[in-house]
Parts: C-alpha cells; sequence; structure tokens
C-alpha cells in the first residue's frame, strides 16, 4: 500500500476572508498584492468571490529577513475575497465548505457588528478554523504608525496612553467572544496551545502594520495543524465556478477555483448550466500571474498546459455561454465515469434551485452561490420562497408571482439580484400589477423588501378600518373664476368619480395643489358633487394664475397605499368610469414620482 506522501502532493493553503462590510477585508489583500481592486467594486463592497495566490517566497519577502529561513511545506496560500455580507459568502463544495482556514476581518473600533455573528455562524456550521484581524489599528488616537511592522514590534512604540486605548478595543472584542462561546479567544501572542484559544492579530491595511503577523500565524496554523488536508491528489480536478465572462477573440470563458486534483489542457469536464449540466473539452487554460487577482488582474494571464489544486485560473471552451457562476467544475479523466459525473453535478445544481406549490415571492440571482446564499438568508427571515432560479427576470417569473398574488398578497413580487429585467417582463409585471425590487448589494434587496412588505401590512389594517379616497376627475371652466387667491374660488366640471370636502387636489403634471376647502352649488355648500355636476369650489394656499392656469385637467390625488387597496381588494366595486380614471392616475404617478409607483 503506498503512503499519503506518496500519493498526494502539498497544495495551496484555501484561506477565505470574510466579515462585516466596510471593514478592510480587500484592502487588507490589496496592501499586499499592490492593487486597488477594492475601489472597482459595487458601493465598494465586494460582489463577487475573487481568488488571490500569494507564493511562500513573496510572503516571506514581504515579513522580513526574520522570517527568511522558516521551513514551510505548502508552495502558498490562495486567498479567497469574499463578499462581506455573511449571507453572501458561501464558496461551498460537496459536503463541506472550499476553504481550509478563514480570517475574519473586524473594525477594532467598531467591534462584532450583526453581520460578522452570521460569519462566525457559518464557520461554525461549514466546521472551517478561523483568525480574527482586528483591524484599523491606524484609527486609534494618537497612533504613530510603523510602515509595515510587525504588530508587536509597533505595538511596544506606542505611549501607554495609547496601549490603554489599544486593549480596551482588544478586550471588548475578547468579551464578545467569550460570550458567543469561545473561551480561549486572545491576542496571538499571548496564546500558548491554539488548539483551545482563537487567535486574534491585530492589523492596519492603511499602514501594513501587523499584517505580516497575519501571514505568519495563518501559515504557522496551518503548518502545525493542517498539513494532512492540505495534499490535493493526482486525480482529476474539482472545482466551482466564480465568474463567466465573454472575452473579446475567445468568446465565453469561466473562471474557476480548482480546489482538488488536476486539470489538463484537452480533457472534457462536466460544469452546471442554466438548463442542464454542460460537457465540453478544454481548449485553453490561463492562470493569473503570482500576487494578482482573477478578477481583475493587472497582468495578462499565462497559458499553461496544466494546473494543480490549489489555484484561480481561466478557462476557455465550447458551450460555456450557460455555465453558472458558483456552479461545481468536475475534470472528467475516464469516459466510463462520464455518467456519474454529469449526474452528480445534475444533482448539485438541482438542491440549490428551488420551485415549490407554497406561496412566497420570486428569486433570481446572477449566481448558483448567490442563489443559495440569498435563499438562506431569507428563510432566515421568516420569507418564503416559490420560485429561486438562475438569470434574467423573465415573463415566467412575473407568471409565477401572479398565480402567488390569490395565496399571499405581500407575496406577489420577486426578486432581483444582479440581474437585469427582460422587456417582455417589465411590460407584464406593469400590466399584471407586480412589484420588482432589484439590487447589487444583497442586504439592501432584502431590507427593501421586508420594508416593503411590513408597510403595506400596515397600511392595508389601517384602512381596513377607515375610508378610502377614491379618484376623480375635474375640468376647470375658465369662465367661472371668481377669486385669484385667498381663497382661490373657481368653477369646475367634474368628468368622473365624487368629488368630496377636504379632499386633496393634484394637477395633470403630479404637482400637488392642496385640499377642496368647499364646495358650493347655486350659492349653497354641499359635502359632495358626482359626476357631470358644474360646481364652486374654494382652495386655500392657491393663486390661479401662478400656481394653476385658468382651464386645467385636475385629479383627485388618491395616496398610494389607497391605490394598492382599490386595485387588490375593491377593484370591482369601482364604476367602470373610476376605474379608467384610477389606470390614468397611476399612469400619471409613475411617470411623475416612480415606475413602481402603486403596486
Amino acid at each position: 500500500m503506498q503512503s499519503i506522501k506518496e500519493d498526494k502532493k502539498p497544495r495551496e493553503l484555501i484561506a477565505s476572508i470574510l466579515g462585516h462590510i466596510d471593514h478592510g477585508k480587500t484592502s487588507l489583500l490589496d496592501y499586499v498584492r499592490g492593487t486597488v481592486v477594492q475601489k472597482r467594486e459595487a458601493a465598494g463592497i465586494t460582489q463577487h468571490i475573487g481568488a488571490s495566490y500569494f507564493p511562500v517566497e513573496a510572503i516571506k519577502n514581504f515579513c522580513g529577513p526574520k522570517f527568511a529561513d522558516l521551513d514551510i511545506f505548502l508552495p502558498g496560500i490562495l486567498i479567497v475575497d469574499t463578499p462581506g455580507h455573511a449571507a453572501f459568502m458561501n464558496l461551498r463544495k460537496r459536503g463541506g465548505a472550499v476553504a481550509d482556514i478563514a480570517i475574519l476581518v473586524i473594525d477594532i473600533m467598531d467591534g462584532p457588528m450583526p453581520i460578522t455573528w452570521e460569519s462566525v455562524n457559518i464557520l461554525r456550521e461549514r466546521k472551517v478554523p478561523f483568525i480574527i484581524a482586528a483591524n484599523k489599528i491606524d484609527k486609534i488616537p494618537s497612533w504613530k504608525p510603523n510602515k509595515n511592522a510587525d504588530f508587536v514590534e509597533t505595538f511596544n512604540k506606542q505611549s501607554e496612553f495609547v496601549q490603554k486605548n489599544f486593549n480596551e478595543k482588544l478586550y471588548k472584542i475578547i468579551g464578545d467572544f467569550l460570550e458567543e462561546g469561545f473561551p480561549g479567544c486572545d491576542r496571538y501572542d499571548k496564546i500558548k496551545d491554539f488548539t483551545k484559544s482563537l487567535a486574534i492579530v491585530p492589523t492596519s491595511a492603511i499602514t501594513g502594520e501587523g499584517i505580516s503577523s497575519l501571514l505568519i500565524v495563518l501559515l504557522g496554523l496551518a503548518q502545525q495543524f493542517l498539513k494532512e488536508k492540505l495534499l490535493y491528489s493526482e486525480g482529476p480536478a474539482k472545482g466551482v465556478v466564480l465568474e463567466v465572462k465573454k472575452e473579446a477573440g475567445y468568446g465565453f470563458t469561466i473562471d474557476a477555483l480548482i480546489y482538488d486534483g488536476i486539470i489538463k489542457k484537452g480533457q472534457k469536464m462536466v460544469v452546471g448550466g442554466l438548463e442542464k449540466p454542460i460537457v465540453t473539452k478544454i481548449r485553453a487554460l490561463f492562470q493569473p500571474k503570482p500576487l494578482d487577482e482573477i478578477r481583475d488582474p493587472r497582468q495578462k494571464f499565462d497559458s499553461v498546459n496544466e494546473i494543480h489544486a490549489s489555484a484561480g485560473i481561466k478557462i476557455l471552451a465550447p458551450d460555456l455561454e450557460d455555465s453558472i457562476a458558483g456552479a461545481p467544475l468536475y475534470v472528467i479523466e475516464n469516459e466510463s465515469k462520464e455518467e456519474e459525473i454529469y449526474k452528480i453535478v445534475e444533482d448539485e445544481v438541482n438542491s440549490i434551485r428551488i420551485q415549490t406549490d407554497k406561496a412566497g415571492i420570486v428569486l433570481k440571482a446572477d449566481t448558483l452561490g448567490s442563489l443559495e446564499a440569498l435563499g438562506k438568508h431569507l428563510s432566515e427571515n421568516g420569507i418564503d420562497i416559490s420560485r429561486a432560479d438562475v438569470g434574467s427576470i423573465k415573463k415566467a417569473d412575473i407568471l409565477s408571482a401572479v398565480v402567488v398574488r390569490d395565496f399571499d398578497l405581500y407575496s406577489s413580487v420577486v426578486l432581483g439580484f444582479n440581474v437585469n429585467i427582460l422587456d417582455e417582463a417589465k411590460e407584464m409585471a406593469y400590466n399584471e400589477n407586480v412589484r420588482i425590487f432589484t439590487n447589487d448589494v444583497i442586504y439592501r434587496l432584502t431590507e427593501d423588501y421586508i420594508e416593503y412588505k411590513e408597510t403595506r401590512k400596515a397600511e392595508d389594517t389601517a384602512k381596513e378600518l377607515g375610508e378610502l379616497i377614491l379618484p376623480g376627475k375635474l375640468q376647470m371652466m375658465p369662465e367661472f373664476i371668481f377669486r385669484n387667491s385667498n381663497p382661490a374660488v373657481f368653477g369646475v366640471r367634474v368628468i368622473g368619480g365624487d368629488l368630496v370636502s377636504k379632499v386633496p387636489i393634484l394637477k395633470d403634471n403630479g404637482k400637488y395643489l392642496g385640499r377642496i376647502h368647499q364646495i358650493q352649488d347655486k350659492g349653497q355648500n354641499i359635502q359632495k358633487a358626482t359626476k357631470d355636476m358644474e360646481v364652486a369650489v374654494s382652495m386655500k394656499g392657491v393663486e390661479i394664475g401662478r400656481d394653476l392656469d385658468k382651464d386645467e385637467i385636475l385629479y383627485i390625488n388618491v395616496p398610494e397605499s389607497h391605490v394598492r387597496q382599490l386595485i387588490g381588494k375593491f377593484l370591482d366595486e369601482l364604476t367602470s368610469e373610476q376605474k379608467d380614471i384610477l389606470r390614468e392616475y397611476i399612469v400619471l404617478m409613475r411617470k411623475e414620482k416612480n415606475p413602481w409607483w402603486g403596486m
């Protein structure tokens, strides 16, 4: 029997970096890489998972002469830069997590945030060991920076006042983790047994202080505790798709992370697709240069014939246009295994998609990883999902939302993360009165829907107890202007609907005028004027000639919440004339206020 060492070779350590938004995850990597990837992200937040390779020799050079003679068996570190929100983290593989270890970044000034704890929960669920980077130490008042210094070295140079301030911040983080069930949490240089303690490494992505300490602790833990895990097989590669791109001169390519095995030019592979798994032949393999970043490389890729795990790579092959970011990738080394591997990929992708009979929102996302994370996040917030899939928002998604309306009015919506809305879907959404929410920042998308749902429920509860303002349309009569202002008194003809006193009025350009003060017919005050009646009305705070002309069309200003009620519950109670006016009014408000107004 062969030994493990004969069968397998050491691969790169795969480290995932995660934590709360804007706590400095990408900036830490940028400091080592010397790039500015973070500045190019949507809203300054990492939205897709990238991978950067740091060779051991480069890490030693960065860390300085005292680490030059370290005997490290690993070839390097492949750091996977994940989005800040915990729900969006999840480079998954069949049966576990891709990452061997994780760096949890915490702003030392802010301390752990709710998203920090969600990240911790994910790491616990996946059984991924982690260390804490207590970042932004340069923000501590009166801190004197020492560029690129080891943490202990720079800490010893600080004044007693600064050290005390720092310790207060650090002990607060330690206390928070003690409460969360981490009894051995402490600063890395004070830990004697790393199997029993969670290490905290203070850092600054601005000055570079503590970053060498972070990398050395990371390598040390891997060297001591992960040796057996960090051996890759000589067999066919397994990986996950990071991104699908159309490249000039190449067509569609995929960026992928290979976490086990070997991938070679000319081999067949199976990758998850929109409709079904894609079986294709690898035409070319490209690898970014060390210290570069696969999402946004500064230099050209190297063309290679084979790549060993762990690696971030670009693959050129036919028929990749329907492949999905976040999907599994398996190389076929033996033709007899093709059917088996096809089924593995198919099952893995289908386990993430959702199709149920229950009432719930329709969810569309750009990648399988986004879909899985969003689905989990929505479920944790008590939001049911009737259908979840990858790709642009289509007519079928709108139809699914329409069906849901009969069961749950508030779930009759479509949520789209970082996806396009096809024109035909947008038209149907308008016609069917289906609200679409889109965003390229995951937590904002969820918050927008939750706020909408809560607001609508509150509105509906209130309106069940009160009266609704009904649609109405008026035509000013220029020959009957009795007073221009203080108050303005003029004649109107009721084109449709009922006009009642105190009702709010707006112009046909959406501008709000004010409320009808009084209504008079033949010199007598009345409470209501019906269709075709010609009456005099008075309005305070309005001047004819400045605020409105003498022959304008006016509408009763029906609040958006009332419009929703009228459409959702009382449409059959309106006359055909009121329905026509309501449609005109909604078109007006969507043009002047918000394209989704009234949904």
